[in-house]
């Protein structure tokens, strides 16, 4: 099993002063247990960009920076902080490669990340509850500014996790607020 490591080159150019040297180190080691692993990534070591899936040796220049290809050893060339040029030669170059990483980033992707449709009651959907016999319907006034007022001001403005509809506490407080009701949503 092989871990990465980044590390900072200490050792400037004296032509460039601006130049700061990172590069890949692979640290190996072996055990037991390591013997048996199989050879899949895990989707934590899975590499979110390009660029750190497929280059090495990135400098940085003071507009400017490079980064080495690890798969065919040629290096690239962008301007700062801007990734186009690098990820253009990955997927020219090198399209199996690509393929297999893309394929990989996509199943390690949370599928059970919740949407904003799931949580809310759809707008054909009724909900019954023991506590109460009595609901808005979907198109009620009263239900339409209620639902809107959750979802700008409390999702989006106050940036709260969507997740707070679903909690017990707030449950409860909307149905102090209004106990006719209901988490529908127009959006869907």
């Amino acid at each position: 099993m092989s871990d990465l490591i980044s590390q900072v080159d200490s050792h400037l150019s004296h032509d460039s002063p601006d130049v700061c040297v990172l590069s890949i180190v692979p640290i190996l080691s072996c055990t037991l247990a390591d013997s048996t692993e199989t050879t899949s990534e895990t989707t934590d070591s899975i590499p979110k960009t390009m660029r750190n899936k497929f280059y090495v040796n990135i400098k940085t220049y003071e507009s400017k920076w490079s980064g080495q290809c690890i798969l065919c050893n040629k290096i690239q060339y962008d301007s700062k902080g801007v990734t186009s040029n690098f990820n253009r030669h990955v997927k020219t170059q090198h399209k199996q490669e690509y393929r297999e990483w893309f394929a990989q980033l996509n199943q390690s992707i949370n599928k059970d990340q919740k949407k904003i449709s799931d949580v809310f009651i759809k707008d054909n959907e009724t909900r019954t509850s023991p506590f109460s016999k009595s609901y808005y319907n979907n198109n009620h006034p009263r239900q339409t500014q209620l639902s809107k007022s959750i979802v700008e001001n409390l999702i989006i403005d106050l940036g709260l996790p969507l997740s707070i509809v679903e909690r017990p506490a707030f449950i409860k407080f909307m149905n102090t607020i209004d106990p006719k009701f209901t988490m529908t949503c127009d959006l869907t």
